[in-house]
């Protein structure tokens, strides 16, 4: 009788010892998993990625999880409690006001959407500022100017393709949201660059900021390219906005009549020219 107490005993005292080992290596364990994933989500609010022996250390998309740009407006057009599909909006035929502002590559875009406007009776201006990008738009007034000048009832933005290779993309941000404050309310449309290689952002951000029904995604077409392998070539360009007009008419949030141009207008339409100079104070 004896014997078997102190067998049941020692066992007891055995079972603690392991069970409670291990429970604790497990805690541990998951404490330096929690340091780590507050190390790494600080890390990733850095500017600039660290360097180790020239050795660039990846930041995570933490933060991205965490404090996104903007949510997607196509989330917040219907509660989620609501299980409908989001209508389609009807298409707007009345005569419209286009401004087409941008950088370089809405070059061929300007003829097109020009085409356009001549066969759904619209007008358009068109402002091109070579080597502009979000940074210069948004450290500037220059977009508010020219909404004031011409009173767009539709403005479409064609920036971003100056930006596919910046390391720091979340620094342009704030520039997209300034450039979007000075569009105002009116209807407006943005055009995505047209990548000759993968981005390092500028696309998801300006997807975050203005939702999937105010964007195309130009990257995902095939371009022929002029010799600097980067802007799309006349016949290219045409087809780019051949699939934009489309994109805007049956799949955007403001669609208007866009119906095919069945002839190309000999005249270009009236356009604005900037030089390749920053903004004061860049």
């Amino acid at each position: 009788m004896k014997k078997g107490k102190f067998f049941i005993k020692r066992f007891t005292i055995s079972f603690k010892k392991n069970a409670f080992g291990k429970l604790s290596s497990l805690t541990r364990f998951a404490g330096l998993l929690v340091v780590l994933f507050i190390l790494l989500s600080f890390y990733s609010y850095r500017s600039q990625p660290f360097n180790f022996f020239k050795i660039e250390i990846k930041q995570t998309e933490i933060k991205d999880f965490i404090t996104p740009a903007e949510l997607p407006v196509g989330i917040l057009l219907i509660s989620r409690s609501d299980k409908t599909s989001i209508k389609p909006t009807a298409i707007d035929s009345s005569s419209q006001r286009f401004l087409l502002i941008g950088d370089s590559m809405l070059e061929t875009l300007r003829y097109r959407l020009n085409d356009y406007c001549k066969k759904n009776k619209h007008t358009m201006n068109a402002v091109i500022w070579y080597s502009s990008s979000t940074l210069w738009y948004g450290n500037c007034d220059t977009i508010s100017y020219f909404v004031n000048k011409f009173n767009p009832t539709y403005v479409i933005l064609v920036i971003g393709a100056n930006e596919l290779f910046i390391r720091d993309i979340r620094s342009r941000d704030k520039f997209v949201k300034n450039i979007l404050r000075q569009v105002g309310s009116r209807k407006y449309f943005w055009i995505g660059p047209p990548n000759w290689k993968e981005d390092t952002g500028i696309n998801n951000l300006i997807l975050r900021n203005v939702g999937p029904r105010r964007y195309y995604p130009s990257k995902k077409l095939t371009y022929e390219r002029n010799r600097d392998g980067a802007h799309p070539t006349r016949k290219s360009g045409y087809m780019w906005m051949d699939s934009v007009a489309s994109f805007i008419m049956k799949k955007s949030m403001y669609p208007v009549l866009l119906n095919y141009p069945d002839i190309p207008e000999i005249k270009g339409p009236p356009t604005i020219m900037l030089g390749p100079h920053p903004p004061k104070g860049l």
